[in-house]
């Protein structure tokens, strides 16, 4: 008999595989598994596709018992399996529900999340690290990691496939085995291994723009940087960039934005997209006779933000204006505080697609 074991680091025999074969001493049977993960734009959420392919007559998925749930409820996260046609053995094993299966190939895609069981941490520097293992709990036989019994994996393929918002930084594993990088594609390649952990950093891609921009920004009040995996969004009040009412940019503005033009010219890799924001009150006196609405005031003061990057030798391929007028505030319109935060620019700097 053989056994399969993917074992996340804090729920030991989470996942569980046991094949019926015949004797292991007469004839120990080749087993080639497949584990293909597909990271999503956030660095934690994936969907992993595992296939393995084998001459045993059977396998069953062990899951650990919920008494509080159904046997079902395991397959929550399971967008697929193949075949569709399995039974529930929820006696055999004391503590364990078994998903019985009568193939001795299989395929399963399942979706999931890297910090369920703290298996990834993120850095002060941004880079996240991922590990399959807690380099400490091992099966009653001594197992770890991924890990497959009696015979070694006789090939063991081993994949991330990265969105383009980060950058790989490194990758190993602790049994020998061929690395293979194609784009932003990983893939480990081991024969006759067992007991396997990896370990796997990365990057958002905006990583390194955004402490250029603290670097650029970080003494002047009234601005905030954020980011995220997608990129880096700069958030400046309207009385930093405009007089009051008005969509002419200040002297001041026109500093601060000399300053991001020169962080940001050569980042080609971006685009940028500016955003104005109002509060709710409605335009009133002279200022009715340039701005209708809220909207043209925004959209006024959007555009020329963008026209001023663009004279200080942003392309213009790059760059994109929007208006929303008070239709989305980040405070509430009923005080003289809240008005102020809802008066304001975002410039969000993205990275395009590869």
């Amino acid at each position: 008999m053989t056994t399969y074991f993917l074992r996340s680091p804090r729920l030991l025999f989470s996942v569980l595989i046991y094949l019926s074969a015949i004797p292991y001493a007469a004839m120990a049977l080749p087993v080639v598994s497949e584990k293909i993960i597909f990271l999503n734009e956030d660095g934690k959420n994936y969907v992993r596709y595992d296939t393995s392919r084998t001459n045993h007559p059977s396998y069953s998925i062990w899951f650990e018992k919920d008494e509080s749930s159904s046997p079902e409820d395991h397959l929550k996260d399971y967008l697929y399996i193949y075949p569709n046609q399995y039974k529930w053995d929820t006696t055999s094993q004391p503590g364990y529900d078994l998903l019985k299966i009568a193939s001795g190939n299989y395929a399963t895609l399942v979706q999931e999340k890297l910090d369920r069981n703290n298996e990834i941490t993120i850095g002060e520097d941004g880079v996240y690290t991922y590990t399959n293992w807690d380099n400490k709990t091992r099966t009653p036989e001594n197992h770890y990691g991924i890990w497959n019994k009696p015979e070694n994996f006789s090939q063991l393929v081993y994949a991330w496939v990265f969105p383009q918002n980060f950058n790989i930084i490194s990758y190993h594993s602790n049994r020998k085995g061929n690395w293979v990088k194609r784009n932003n594609t990983i893939t480990y390649y081991g024969n006759n291994v067992n007991d396997l952990v990896f370990t796997i950093k990365y990057q958002p891609r905006t990583n390194l723009m955004y402490r250029e921009l603290v670097k650029t920004l970080n003494e002047l009040e009234q601005i905030k940087l954020e980011q995220d995996t997608k990129g880096v969004k700069i958030t400046l009040a309207a009385t930093v960039l405009f007089s009051s009412g008005s969509s002419e940019l200040s002297h001041r503005g026109k500093s601060i934005l000399a300053r991001l033009s020169s962080a940001l010219r050569n980042q080609n890799d971006t685009r940028i997209i500016i955003e104005g924001h109002t509060d709710n009150i409605d335009i009133r006196g002279k200022l009715e006779r340039k701005y209708k609405t809220n909207w043209e005031l925004s959209a006024a003061r959007s555009l020329n933000v963008l026209h001023y990057l663009a004279e200080n030798k942003i392309s213009e391929t790059r760059l994109e204006a929007r208006s929303h007028g008070a239709q989305r505030p980040v405070a509430s319109n009923d005080t003289r505080q809240g008005r102020a935060r809802n008066r304001r620019i975002e410039i969000m700097i993205k990275n395009i697609p590869q």
